[in-house]
């Protein structure tokens, strides 16, 4: 067997990656597991990479090894038992910032919704349009984005903003313990 760059590149990304995702289940702190989680969605946005798939490698870094893994952080260190919250680090005012703040949002995210802007109306993908369509006027990555910031906005909206409230809810219970 001839070991190309191509095939030594894969068993060395193999290697490392079967590596990292034992230290997910290997490490007793989970700050530690989630890191290694990390590093194991690296080397799989690396495989994509080999593959050809850019954009499939961009979507993995950028929302699960960077978005979602580092809300997980930040839930598993507001988590822990041995941190203790006295209160004393709080502004006094923080409360009443953070539900004008909210209530801005909701105003914006209301406006959006009832106004329904759109960009021009040559590049907007309704729901219910042909995705092959879409995809031979438009191209892949652009009909994909445009169907999901346009047509499915409100959906992806939602989604988020029900992840946020999840994130919330088990801080909230995690607290109580």
């Amino acid at each position: 067997m001839i070991m190309t760059p191509t095939i030594l590149a894969f068993a060395v990304l193999a290697v490392a990656s079967a590596a990292s995702a034992i230290g997910v289940i290997a490490f007793k702190n989970a700050v530690y597991s989630a890191l290694s989680l990390i590093l194991t969605l690296f080397f799989l946005a690396m495989f994509y990479l080999q593959l050809g798939a850019m954009f499939i490698a961009v979507v993995q870094v950028l929302i699960y090894a960077g978005a979602i893994m580092v809300l997980f952080l930040f839930v598993v260190t507001m988590l822990t038992p041995d941190a203790q919250d006295t209160g004393e680090d709080r502004i006094p005012w923080q409360r009443y910032v953070g539900g004008l703040l909210g209530v801005v949002l909701v105003g914006a995210l209301s406006y959006l919704i009832f106004k329904n802007i759109s960009g021009s109306s040559s590049m907007v993908i309704k729901a219910g349009d042909s995705y092959s369509h879409a995809v031979a006027a438009h191209g892949n990555v652009e009909a994909f984005g445009l169907a999901l910031f346009h047509g499915y906005l409100f959906p992806f909206e939602v989604t988020s903003l029900l992840i946020v409230v999840a994130i919330l809810g088990a801080l909230v219970f995690g607290r109580r313990a």
